[in-house]
């Protein structure tokens, strides 16, 4: 329990530094495409033909994290890549006050409208996740199908089976304040970096990609960070998901000694959702698109009806 606790806490809170930045592992260069910004969000969308995906990303997450599925995907769809503002060391942005996972969502629908892109297939992973559900429940016109990537429907069950919005709101109320009080720290450290993955243990099996990972995660503006983790554990969609009408598929890790947990975990948290298909990978960590990419590209490709070989 406590690998699967640590993992989950860290998807919500900075990274601790050490020794330094060093380069960074390559990531796949995707085409330069201009961006548009709006108050919470940055997008950018890359491909001109078939289906729509969007691309949520999680905590402290920049939209670089989806450059592998671009290159894997925009070929033969329109690829939206998302990017959460503040995520990328921004400050002052929307996101630092209350209701900005509301206004992600509104955002992404609004730029839907905006590109004339129609219903898409929403996939975010980890608070993307959280925000791809509220998205189908706010905006089901905009959404053919979602993929959620290792997030449950409600954060607190991490902490507690029995936790409610009322008992888990003192943790919430901690953490925030915590990275609030640390935000000069954190922006230090984030120009410090750190050439290891250590603080980033249970976010991916590979230490290369873990030290990307801690690095984005030092990124990130902290005060932005600090809503959103709020916001993020005080919501609870447990039984709102039963209104989702469109394909729902749940990607989570189930590695090793924890693997029975996290597979009654999402069974039980998505239990309202009747038809929802939830698929477990090993071999992976909280990062499921980067270490088992391929399972992620193959339940996209089966929500929007292409093959691996039209790319």
């Amino acid at each position: 329990m406590k690998t699967f606790l640590l993992a989950a806490l860290a998807a919500l809170t900075p990274l601790v530094p050490a020794s330094g930045r060093e380069a960074a592992p390559a990531t796949v260069q995707v085409p330069a495409v201009p961006a548009v910004e709006r108050g919470h969000i940055r997008s950018w969308l890359y491909g001109d033909t078939g289906p729509v995906v969007v691309l949520v990303p999680g905590m402290s997450t920049p939209g670089a994290v989806w450059n592998d599925a671009v290159a894997q995907l925009s070929g033969d769809h329109r690829v939206l890549v998302v990017e959460v503002r503040g995520f990328d060391g921004e400050r002052g942005t929307a996101n630092e006050r209350d209701g900005a996972i509301k206004g992600i969502v509104t955002d992404i629908a609004a730029d839907l409208v905006a590109r004339d892109l129609g219903p898409a297939t929403i996939a975010g992973h980890s608070l993307g996740g959280l925000i791809a559900m509220r998205f189908g429940l706010d905006h089901p016109e905009f959404a053919a199908n979602l993929l959620i990537l290792d997030s449950l429907p409600f954060f607190g069950t991490v902490f507690s089976a029995d936790m409610t919005l009322e008992t888990v709101r003192p943790q919430a109320d901690r953490m925030r304040q915590m990275l609030i009080d640390g935000a000069d720290a954190m922006r230090a450290a984030g120009v410090e970096g750190t050439a290891s993955g250590a603080g980033a243990m249970g976010m991916s099996v590979d230490e290369a990609r873990r030290v990307k990972i801690a690095n984005w995660s030092l990124d990130a503006e902290p005060l932005a960070v600090a809503q959103l983790v709020w916001e993020d554990t005080m919501m609870d969609l447990r039984q709102d998901i039963a209104a989702l009408a469109m394909p729902v598929t749940v990607v989570h890790f189930a590695t090793g000694e924890y693997a029975d947990m996290a597979r009654e975990r999402y069974a039980t948290d998505y239990a309202a959702l009747d038809s929802v298909r939830i698929v477990p990978v090993d071999n992976s960590s909280h990062f499921v698109q980067l270490d088992r990419p391929e399972v992620v590209y193959a339940e996209l490709r089966r929500l929007t009806g292409t093959s691996a070989g039209t790319n």
